[in-house]
């Protein structure tokens, strides 16, 4: 996939989250922390999402390229 298309999947899907999260009937019962959790899921799964595809989340370069502060392990 080419960045633009990675950027267009995590803008649909954010869009999605947002809709689900905004819709009481789907999740009136959610707590903040459970709300919190499943963003959080959310958000690391983009990450490997554009990991997987050759990208990093966070500057959108080539993993090649990117020079963003590595988390340790």
């Amino acid at each position: 996939m080419t960045i633009f298309q990675l950027r267009r999947a995590y803008h649909d899907s954010l869009s999605n989250m947002r809709g689900w999260l905004l819709d009481t009937t789907l999740s009136g019962q959610l707590t903040a922390l459970d709300r919190l959790s499943i963003i959080d899921a959310w958000q690391q799964e983009m990450v490997e999402f554009f990991v997987d595809n050759g990208y990093c989340f966070s500057c959108n370069k080539r993993l090649t390229r990117c020079s963003c502060p590595k988390e340790p392990s």
